[in-house]
């Protein structure tokens, strides 16, 4: 079978075109959130970590976290999840900088059986654990909740931010 020149060009033509469109789209998304190992599957592309802790009002602690991940949606509200453990100093820093003064006790037990699917895919929160639960308002029209394991040398954080 023979290929004509005219054909050969539009087929040259187009796999240009191809390749050029995966180059731009590469180079506009490679900074982008789902490029971020940190963030749960379906999470926001439009916002970085850093651009939601702005949004959200959330400062992280100036001390070494792990398993730091994160989640967000782009709704009528805003939903922005965020999970880290980190030494119990570095618990308390977080907990003072974001405005958590007052904490409730919490069986794990009950966190466990009343979270939603999301938080459930994701493994939050384990039923023999003591938590501490507060709330904040740090703007108008942005509550943050954090439940937080209360005991140990490392601690658990879960904090959930709603924009509405």
């Amino acid at each position: 079978m023979r290929v004509g020149r005219r054909t050969l060009r539009w087929l040259l033509v187009a796999v240009a075109v191809v390749v050029v469109g995966a180059v731009v789209f590469v180079v506009q998304h490679r900074d982008r959130a789902p490029f971020d190992d940190r963030a749960y599957p379906s999470s926001r592309w439009d916002r970085s970590l850093a651009q939601l802790l702005d949004q959200f009002h959330v400062r992280l602690p100036d001390c070494p976290t792990d398993g730091l991940r994160y989640w967000s949606s782009d709704g009528i509200d805003d939903d922005f999840y965020l999970a880290f453990r980190a030494d119990a100093g570095c618990v308390d820093a977080f907990r003072e900088a974001n405005g958590f003064a007052e904490l409730t006790p919490l069986a794990g037990s009950v966190l466990a059986d009343n979270r939603d699917d999301r938080r459930r895919e994701w493994g939050w929160y384990d039923g023999g654990q003591s938590y501490l639960r507060g709330r904040v308002r740090p703007v108008s029209g942005t509550e943050l909740t954090v439940e937080m394991t209360d005991s140990g040398p490392t601690r658990q954080v879960y904090l959930r931010g709603v924009e509405f």
